[in-house]
């Protein structure tokens, strides 16, 4: 299965990995390890993670990576990375597409 990370999820995960270079190349190393950790295993099992009632969108599913929280949904072959944040930080405001039924 092909991996994509939103706009939002790769801006995350940049910034991310500046702040932890910035203050331990180790932790930096660890946290791109992981997120390549979690595309191969993603790609193989897209439902590794757990269905999110949090979300206001059906069908997502939310992965614990450490500290990490990972929201992403399966369309088709393809896996959507919505959001990547940490666990102390609120919950991502995802935009609902304009034709998204609430009453599916």
């Amino acid at each position: 299965m092909r991996i994509r990370f939103s706009p939002d999820a790769r801006s995350y995960v940049k910034s991310e990995a500046s702040y932890l270079k910035e203050r331990s190349p180790l932790a930096a190393q660890r946290f791109s390890d992981s997120l390549k950790r979690l595309k191969r295993n993603l790609s193989e099992f897209p439902k590794l993670g757990q269905v999110s009632d949090e979300l206001p969108i059906p069908g997502v599913f939310r992965f614990v990576m450490g500290d990490y929280l990972i929201d992403y949904q399966i369309k088709g072959d393809l896996i959507d990375v919505l959001a990547v944040r940490h666990g102390h930080q609120r919950s991502p405001n995802l935009s609902l597409e304009d034709d998204f039924d609430f009453e599916i």
